[in-house]
């Protein structure tokens, strides 16, 4: 009976320790940012290519995320990208990501559960060709900082979870 006793008290310590720990995460009201999806490999934009997409963003600072929702990495990343989200919701930084997933069910599917705010496209023919021409992307999570005037500042931008980058964006507003 008593170590039946010990164990409850154990589980109910560990129960209010986990409760006392999410209590002191930073909280993002995702409410306030944007969810854009768009399959570029739909009719109307099998001809959209990455000069389109990065148009699309004139005068703002852009932070691309190359991902897909099978890279475990890029799925750690995201909580760190929605941070950094929050943090610049009322600046002129779009955060854009293109996921090379093949499958559109399991992108969307992705984007949903993680809960990622922001600009989101998957790859048409046009798009990948130019991502791998431009920025050598063979491996993912990649990311890429381009300026208000749609120049590529750094090809090999710093992780979301890496607190610098954020000092790396407010350079370029």
């Amino acid at each position: 009976m008593t170590i039946k006793r010990f164990l409850i008290a154990i589980i109910f310590v560990f129960g209010i320790a986990q409760l006392s720990a999410q209590s002191t995460e930073t909280k993002i009201d995702t409410n306030v940012l944007m969810t854009n999806i768009t399959d570029l490999n739909e009719s109307d934009n099998v001809n959209t290519n990455l000069d389109n997409l990065i148009e699309k963003y004139d005068g703002k600072v852009i932070y691309l995320d190359f991902w897909a929702s099978w890279c475990r990495p890029c799925k750690g990343e995201m909580p760190h990208s929605l941070k950094m989200q929050d943090k610049f919701k009322d600046k002129d930084v779009a955060f854009v990501y293109i996921s090379t997933d093949r499958d559109a069910n399991a992108w969307q599917k992705a984007i949903s559960s993680l809960n990622i705010t922001g600009e989101h496209y998957r790859v048409n023919k046009n798009v990948h060709s130019q991502m791998n021409e431009r920025f050598n992307v063979q491996y993912i999570p990649r990311y890429v900082l381009i300026d208000k005037k749609g120049n590529v500042v750094d090809a090999n931008a710093k992780r979301p979870s890496n607190s610098e980058v954020a000092a790396d964006i407010e350079k370029l507003l």
